[in-house]
């Protein structure tokens, strides 16, 4: 190996070290030569230094802890499935044993303790997978072991449980086999690892695409509406909950379109994902038509109103007379005013590295919103209707809010 290339693989590896999450490939390679980036990634990837998973066509690498050798259990009634899952993950590092029910894997459980468990749904005999996982996330004993469920059975609804229930990840089946040896690998050698949320905050999402922002890209924010009031009703763990189910529905149907997207974590409640306006519209109608399948096994209190405008009595026709806290709602940010406003700014950005995602997201989209805060005040006020209009900065975002002005004048 040549003096310069050892170098370079020094220096990502330092760069991967210093991260707290994954690295985009494109932001490791910043000036250097892309080809010689994804040839010293691989040379580490070879030695198992580093590994990769794939959100979209984004690649975010990560740097592997040394860690002793792992126990591995799969539970799944397929012989065929449970050899190709062995075949996938299996190394001289990792111990790797296969049971085929959930009886069976208690008792191995106890025996041996593994280090993560690979878990089916649909299991023969009392206990199924969802009823299993729930089990051993309770137990002060078994809570700490990885668990990853494994499953052709509705997704939406069973991923749901699954991270009710403490599961840390959901892979539909069929799957791709190099996909699962990749985050296995991360799961068991990288500290604090969340593949839910483990994705590029706002400001590396443009710094990626500050190249593109004229190209023919629509930046749409996604929102899980309720979540603030949620959290205070239940718990901040709750609430995590659902933002780790939301983040997995939409990297599970970016990766299932195989189209051109990128995702960002905006903040406690709101991605933003860049893409086509075309592509953006089907891969969020399918998330919201998930998520509203779902909701009705979220717990929450459930508004029940008898009267309401026409609107009001349609949507809950919708729900059976019930409105739902929790929603999923996704509008497009206006490309000729995100570009006036953050194209000055992504210098900024790029130098701010004492600032949060958080800090940088209310930077951003307080930029954003005064024009369009301006727009809202001149259309309220040329209307006849009397209009307060609020505008108030609610975790991390800039919130806008309008009503009838009260003619009580006590």
């Amino acid at each position: 190996m040549r003096i310069d290339e050892a170098e370079l693989e020094q220096k990502l590896l330092t760069i991967l070290k210093d991260s707290d999450g994954g690295v985009a490939f494109e932001e490791l390679c910043g000036t250097r030569n892309a080809e010689d980036v994804k040839s010293a990634l691989q040379r580490l990837k070879d030695n198992n230094f580093v590994d990769s998973r794939k959100v979209g066509k984004s690649e975010f690498w990560y740097a592997l802890d040394f860690t002793p050798p792992k126990k591995i259990l799969i539970v799944e009634d397929d012989q065929h499935i449970s050899k190709l899952i062995r075949l996938t993950i299996e190394s001289s590092e990792r111990e790797v044993r296969e049971v085929a029910d959930a009886e069976s894997a208690l008792k191995e459980i106890e025996r041996s303790k593994p280090d993560l468990i690979l878990l089916d749904l649909m299991l023969p005999g009392d206990i199924n997978g969802l009823e299993l996982c729930k089990k051993l996330k309770k137990d002060p004993q078994t809570k700490d072991i990885i668990i990853v469920i494994i499953s052709a059975a509705d997704a939406a609804v069973n991923r749901f449980y699954g991270i009710q229930f403490g599961a840390d990840y959901y892979i539909k089946k069929p799957f791709n086999p190099l996909d699962l040896k990749a985050l296995i690998n991360i799961f068991l050698r990288r500290r604090g690892f969340d593949p839910l949320v483990d994705i590029q905050d706002i400001a590396k999402l443009i710094k990626k695409l500050k190249d593109n922002l004229n190209a023919d890209l629509q930046f749409t924010k996604v929102e899980i509406r309720g979540l603030s009031e949620y959290q205070e009703e239940y718990s901040k763990k709750e609430a995590r909950r659902i933002v780790r189910l939301v983040s997995q529905m939409l990297q599970d149907k970016i990766n299932e379109s195989g189209e051109e997207v990128d995702i960002a974590y905006l903040s406690e409640n709101d991605f933003v994902i860049a893409t086509k306006p075309q592509i953006a519209v089907k891969i969020l109608d399918e998330v919201k038509a998930d998520f509203q399948r779902v909701a009705t096994f979220i717990k929450q209190k459930h508004k029940h109103k008898e009267g309401g405008d026409l609107f009001e009595k349609l949507e809950r026709g919708k729900t059976g007379g019930q409105k739902f806290a929790l929603s999923i709602e996704y509008y497009p940010i206006n490309m000729e005013v995100f570009k006036q406003k953050f194209e000055s700014q992504i210098h900024e950005f790029e130098g701010a590295k004492d600032l949060s995602a958080k800090d940088l997201n209310v930077a951003a989209i307080r930029n954003y919103t005064l024009e369009q805060i301006e727009q809202l005040r001149k259309l309220f006020e040329s209307s006849k209707v009397d209009v307060d209009l609020k505008v108030e900065e609610v975790g991390g975002q800039i919130r806008i809010t309008a009503g009838r002005k009260s003619n009580d004048k006590s």
